[in-house]
């Protein structure tokens, strides 16, 4: 052990000869913070941990964990032990592979899950010792995809199955219990563990640990004999080591296996800073956080930490903490974060290609205003106007010769614009109508105007066209001009006359010997012959409902051709056609408000809006846009930016409260922007489980009451780069729908179906995002919706229309059957009433008389007696087939019947038969043979047993609707007839069949025809009821 020790006491004497000391100073470079607090939404400004997720979200631990999406800050799980109470203690965080976010808190260790939404809280396979916490160091997930933890009682192993952690039984039980703080996996595989005392590898089969007393390979590092805060691999796979013992911050190189150190004491005495955290930038530089030291910055050349950056929490663009920074997390843009106890800090690495210049540079020093104009005289000096600050006076390499305040006649030192006279002296514009000449030569103001006739109103814009010749743009007083000769000025009347209202000259273009173009802001692009004092056109730029008159630049590209900056864009107007067509990206119309523009070559031009800088290219009337941070878009204030090209070709560009000189050559063209995230999916207002959207083999599933939908999405980038959003849902959407601010889908009412909803976003420059976010979800139907519904809805309907049919069909045949039946027995009827008229003692007596007749010699009356027979036979043969007959078809046959009757009976009785006026015999019906039996009764029981000579009435008569019929004897009335009646005579059933048959009739035909039987004094009287029919 002793010579162990000694070795290793070597071999730091070697470190302690080859460490670097650290020298930090503040950097050249300006840096500038944006920061995120409690006032902005976090639950405690004491941040411990940062994290980016696979899709962009921004997890940040504090007393609470916090999604971040560039806007909003959702609390997903709180930390606090007691509601309320300020906790400060350390958590870690861990993605793994199913997209969990992993937390390691003092008293527990859990997951989110964003599939269910839920926080799970573990088992520990542990007793509770001291406190019962378990204090969390570090959580990874190495190759295999297993969680590794470090506590205050040794390493764990996370168990899927059993959902717990377990004491992993590779690592002997005494060095397991050692490790307790930082813990990283290298590529090969290997994980480096800190112990209390040292640092532990094992491999990455996990079957071998190496620590110092155990170091086969002669790695240094693991002869240390410090803990470590945090472990760090980076792009060259340098393992960088931030150890407890000494504040002292270690680097090995695995392929050359040495080991390099540097100690981060700072003060005198020196005072304790131990590194707390490292990451690299975008431009692989490693930062380091520390204790007390705030930030610094490694440089590979000198091999030392050349820039550190300390809090100063007066300035709201500088570094921000009180005691200590803990974290850092470089995003997928490059950004760095920075976790403090003041909160957030949001640095965007200077890119060596911008140089700002501002209050915070040593060697410009320049006031803290925003700026209002710039410019670059022939002598190379460069003038640079604040609002409220006077300007600054810089050489051509922008050290700072003089600030002018108290010069500037403007009492507030309102500055606001620029130019050159041709003897080489600069104008300077101001507010309240002032006008100054700078000599740069004497370094000093040479002469000040203020008249009247500027109206006390500012001088917005300077063109000087010769010796005796300046344009001068005012705020809501026209166009001035002024001879410097003769020092006269006039004010270009007819213009203020011919529009008749208060005109802003924002820009002047001048064009030959007698035209300028005036950008107003409020009476478009106007074209002005100052010869003849004469508006010769006035243009506003129509486009859609818009008519765009706010003109806010110009610039003249060629004879034929000129470019207007707009607060909705830009327009290329042709100047012979008196055209004007607006800059669209994919086919909208880029609405931005353009500040200023400079040419770029003769095809182009640069310009600037609120939220970047552009490049236009006339000949495919395309946009470039490049990688900016907040050097230029920073101002959210509609203001003049001026571009002004430097004699050195760079470019200066105006910003809120700096300016930047920047290498176009070193501009890089932006890439497309991120693709867009759902942030939520609600149905119905619950929020659904936004992983299985994703899935197109298992959609989301949604009930057919939850067609209500909102889906709330976003590009997850942390600057404000103005971005467009188009989103289309397939059978709903015809084409891409354009989210014009708000950045919610919605939908309602939708119908049963499978959904395919896709996102995408775009940046100014018309570049879409690489890849198309989709969601996949189905809605449902209800029951009565679905398929095997309506199957069986159909099913039923044609089974109720089979039923239908059937019962139709059966009712059909039965009334077939019914009538049949009638029918038939109407034939029997019908024949028995033939029987009955046709009874055989009729047919005898009536073939005795005949042959009577004929042994008498009485041929003639034979022959008259046998014709009417003859044809009372074929009128009852032929009148039985049919249901009914006219009235004089059965008179006619009453009559044969009657007279055959008279012959037999010896001439008896007399028969009158009368016929109503009002009816007409031969087109009037009534049922066959219905009246026959009638007359017979009337003559069998009434007339043949009178003693006197008979007599039978037949009368039809017209009641109302129905033809009464009135068959009358005065024989010997039912009564006698009944009592004189025996047993051998003749029964006529007439009467009854005949009754049979009415009914029959009524209940086929719906007929209502009825007879009744009246006793007379002498006789007898029927009465039958028929219909009248007259069709």
């Amino acid at each position: 052990m002793n010579v162990k020790y000694r070795i290793a006491a070597f071999i730091y004497w070697l470190l302690a000869i080859y460490s670097c000391s650290v020298h930090a100073q503040e950097s050249a470079l300006s840096y500038s913070f944006r920061h995120l607090d409690l006032s902005d939404g976090l639950a405690s400004n004491h941040v411990s941990a940062i994290l980016q997720d696979r899709k962009g979200f921004i997890w940040i631990a504090s007393t609470a964990l916090q999604r971040y999406d560039g806007s909003n800050l959702i609390t997903i799980a709180s930390f606090d032990k007691v509601p309320g109470s300020i906790y400060y203690d350390d958590i870690c965080l861990c993605e793994d592979k199913k997209g969990r976010i992993w937390m390691g808190a003092p008293d527990n260790i859990r997951y989110y899950d964003p599939v269910t939404s839920k926080v799970k809280v573990l088992k520990m396979d542990m007793l509770p010792v001291g406190t019962g916490n378990v204090y969390c160091s570090h959580i990874i997930q190495d190759h295999a995809g297993i969680i590794w933890v470090t506590t205050q009682e040794g390493l764990y192993r996370y168990d899927e199955k059993g959902a717990t952690f377990v004491i992993p039984a590779e690592i002997p039980a005494a060095d397991r219990a050692e490790m307790y703080s930082a813990i990283i996996e290298d590529k090969a595989g290997n994980l480096w563990i800190s112990g209390k005392h040292g640092i532990y590898m094992l491999s990455a089969d996990r079957k071998h640990l190496y620590h110092r007393n155990n170091n086969p390979l002669h790695i240094p590092l693991l002869y240390s004999q410090t803990s470590v805060k945090q472990f760090f691999i980076d792009s060259r796979e340098r393992l960088w080591v931030a150890g407890r013992l000494g504040d002292t911050l270690y680097c090995y190189v695995p392929a050359q296996n040495q080991l390099k150190a540097w100690p981060f004491r700072i003060n005198k005495p020196p005072e304790g800073n131990m590194v707390t955290d490292i990451t690299e930038d975008k431009d692989k530089q490693i930062w380091l956080a520390t204790v007390l030291g705030g930030i610094y910055r490694y440089d590979e050349q000198s091999n030392n930490f050349h820039v550190n950056i300390r809090a100063n929490n007066d300035d709201d663009k500088r570094f921000h903490y009180d005691f200590e920074v803990n974290c850092f997390l470089n995003d997928r843009d490059g950004r760095l974060w920075i976790g403090t106890d003041r909160g957030l800090n949001i640095l965007n690495p200077p890119d060596r290609a911008f140089h700002i210049m501002d209050q915070r540079d040593p060697n410009a020093k320049l006031p803290r205003a925003e700026v209002t104009d710039l410019f670059q005289d022939d002598l190379g000096n460069i003038y640079a106007g604040f609002w409220g600050k006077g300007f600054s006076w810089l050489s051509p390499s922008l050290q700072l010769k003089r600030q002018l305040i108290a010069e500037v006649p403007e009492e507030r030192g309102l500055v606001w614009s620029f130019a050159q006279m041709p003897d080489g002296k600069v104008l300077v514009g101001q507010e309240n109508g002032r006008l100054s000449v700078f000599d740069p030569k004497q370094g000093k103001f040479t002469a000040h105007k203020h008249k009247d006739l500027f109206g006390d109103q500012t001088l917005m814009n300077i063109l000087p066209e010769n010796d005796s010749t300046v344009w001068i743009g005012l705020y809501k007083k026209g166009l001035v001009r002024w001879n410097p000769v003769t020092d006269t000025f006039a004010v270009c009347q007819n213009l203020l006359n011919k529009i008749r209202h208060p005109i802003t000259v924002m820009d002047i273009a001048r064009q030959g010997d007698s035209t300028l173009w005036l950008a107003t802001s409020d009476a478009g692009l106007i074209r002005y012959n100052h010869i003849r004092q004469k508006i010769e056109s006035r243009e506003l730029f129509p486009y859609g409902q818009l008519s765009v008159s706010n003109i806010t630049c110009l610039n003249l590209l060629d004879d034929t051709t000129l470019i207007a900056g707009t607060e909705h864009g830009l327009w290329v107007y042709d100047i012979r056609r008196h055209t004007a067509n607006p800059l669209l990206i994919n086919g909208d119309l880029f609405d931005e408000w353009v500040l200023s523009m400079l040419p770029s070559g003769s095809r182009g031009l640069w310009f600037t809006t609120p939220y970047g800088f552009y490049r236009f290219n006339r000949r495919n009337f395309g946009l470039e846009t490049f990688v900016q941070t907040g050097q230029i878009i920073d101002n959210n204030r509609k203001v003049r930016r001026r571009i002004v090209r430097l004699a050195d070709g760079r470019l200066m560009i105006g910003a809120s409260d700096h300016f930047v000189v920047l290498d176009t050559a070193a501009l890089k063209v932006a890439p497309s922007p991120p693709d867009v995230t759902i942030i939520n999916f609600k149905a119905m207002d619950s929020s659904m489980q936004l992983n299985s959207l994703y899935d197109k083999s298992a959609p989301l599933a949604l009930n057919h009451r939850q067609n209500f939908i909102n889906i709330e999405f976003k590009s997850l980038q942390y600057h404000h780069e103005a971005i467009r959003y188009f989103y289309q849902l397939d059978g709903v959407d015809e084409d891409w729908v354009q989210a014009n601010g708000v950045l919610v889908a919605r939908y309602t009412n939708l119908p049963p179906g499978n959904y395919v909803f896709r996102v995408r976003s775009m940046n100014t420059a018309g570049t879409f995002s690489t890849g198309v976010t989709t969601l996949y979800f189905n809605i449902l139907p209800a029951f009565w919706q679905t398929t095997w519904f309506r199957l069986l809805g159909l099913l039923l309907v044609i089974a109720v229309i089979y039923t239908y049919f059937r019962i139709r069909i059966y009712l059909i045949k039965r009334e077939a059957r019914r009538r049949t039946e009638i029918e038939q027995q109407i034939a029997q009827l019908e024949m028995k009433a033939l029987r009955a008229q046709m009874n055989p003692h009729f047919i005898f007596n009536a073939l005795n008389s005949i042959q009577a007749f004929m042994m008498k010699n009485e041929t003639e009356q034979a022959l008259s007696y046998l014709s009417r027979f003859a044809r009372l036979i074929r009128n009852v043969l032929d009148n039985s087939q049919q249901n009914s007959i006219t009235i004089s078809q059965e008179i006619k046959m009453l009559e044969n019947y009657i007279e055959l009757e008279k012959l037999r009976f010896e001439d008896q009785f007399d028969c009158d038969i009368r016929i109503d006026d009002e009816l007409d015999p031969d087109y009037m019906d009534i049922p066959t043979m219905i009246l026959q039996p009638f007359v017979e009764n009337a003559i069998w029981h009434g007339l043949l047993h009178k003693k006197e000579r008979g007599m039978l009435r037949i009368s039809f008569t017209k009641e109302i609707d129905r033809i009464l019929c009135t068959i009358e004897d005065n024989g010997i009335g039912r009564e006698k007839a009944a009592a004189l009646r025996t047993g051998d005579e003749h029964h006529s059933r007439g009467v009854q069949i005949t009754q049979d048959r009415l009914a029959l009739y009524n209940k086929r035909f719906n007929l209502d025809m009825t007879f009744d039987i009246e006793d007379l004094p002498t006789g007898t009287r029927v009465n039958v009821w028929f219909p009248l029919d007259e069709e």
